[in-house]
């Protein structure tokens, strides 16, 4: 069978083996896409598996850059094809429940691989919200709890455009970034907190947040386009407190992020200016994420 998803803004064109088809509805969800979105073409199998527990594959700066890329569990495994904007998904009979092996090991690195290795897309390492009517896109650097964040201003009210990566296409003259909102990555205390014990949960590995697909309540709030109103740059122990920032700062921030997966000047060149121009004329923020989840949300709205 054939569906018809989105994903990061592209058109996902998807062949599904009948018994993936609970799996690309859980990955996906219900969103559109847009009609004139890039395409991307995957196709899904089913085979026994092997019997061995699934493992994380590695997620390096040589897998990004290998060709085809290959993701392998042991079980289940991708092959992308990043110039032809295509993969294949074989998933064991096993792993069909493990929203970890498909959707955390497989589908959200397939995509990132694909934004990353191309010339005309790049990936931003950041969520973003709509609060109070203004969408913000929330920056930082791993470890400052931003994810965190950014699903406690979806349960404070916020709509979600996305929590981790938001993905720019550099042919859009828009001020727009495109996230994936089905999911978010919480610890154990924040899930028990925000009364999320009934969701779709599932344990990554011993220390890391655990991958929970947002339930049915939130659905309203979900969204993957982002018309961005301003930048926000998460810190943690920020002596300054809350403060602007210049473009440049905020380009120098992104670097690491956007330029990954790309060797060539004229794309890097490329991709400096397009996120300038994103972020031009922009609300540029510094904002210190100690304090109380709540306390740091209240704070957030007031920003202007």
């Amino acid at each position: 069978m054939e569906l018809v998803k989105e994903c990061y803004g592209f058109r996902v064109v998807c062949s599904v083996h009948p018994e993936a088809r609970d799996v690309v509805e859980a990955f996906f969800g219900p969103g559109e896409p847009p009609a004139d979105a890039p395409e991307v073409h995957l196709t899904f199998d089913v085979v026994d598996g092997a019997g061995v527990p699934s493992e994380n594959p590695p997620h390096t700066l040589e897998v990004i850059a290998s060709n085809p890329i290959t993701i392998d569990t042991g079980n289940s495994r991708a092959v992308i094809v990043p110039d032809e904007w295509k993969a294949t998904v074989t998933l064991a009979r096993g792993d069909l429940d493990d929203q970890i092996v498909w959707g955390r090991w497989i589908l959200e690195r397939l995509f990132l691989y694909l934004v990353c290795r191309s010339p005309r897309h790049y990936p931003l390492h950041a969520g973003a919200v709509g609060v109070d009517g203004r969408t913000m896109m929330l920056s930082a650097p791993t470890g400052t709890g931003k994810s965190t964040f950014t699903f406690w201003c979806l349960h404070r009210g916020a709509e979600l455009f996305g929590e981790d990566i938001m993905v720019r296409h550099m042919d859009d003259p828009s001020r727009t970034a495109w996230g994936y909102s089905q999911v978010v990555y919480l610890d154990e205390e924040t899930i028990t907190r925000a009364g999320l014990a009934g969701a779709d949960v599932s344990s990554v590995a011993p220390g890391e947040k655990a991958r929970v697909q947002l339930p049915e309540s939130f659905r309203e709030r979900l969204h993957t386009k982002a018309d961005l109103d301003a930048a926000v740059f998460l810190v943690r122990d920020g002596s300054t407190g809350n403060r602007p920032l210049s473009l440049d700062e905020a380009v120098k921030r992104c670097w690491d992020d956007i330029s990954t997966g790309k060797t060539d000047q004229a794309v890097l060149d490329a991709v400096d200016a397009d996120l300038r121009t994103l972020l031009a004329d922009l609300p540029l923020y510094e904002f210190s994420l100690d304090g109380d989840l709540d306390d740091c949300y209240d704070e957030l709205r007031d920003l202007r």
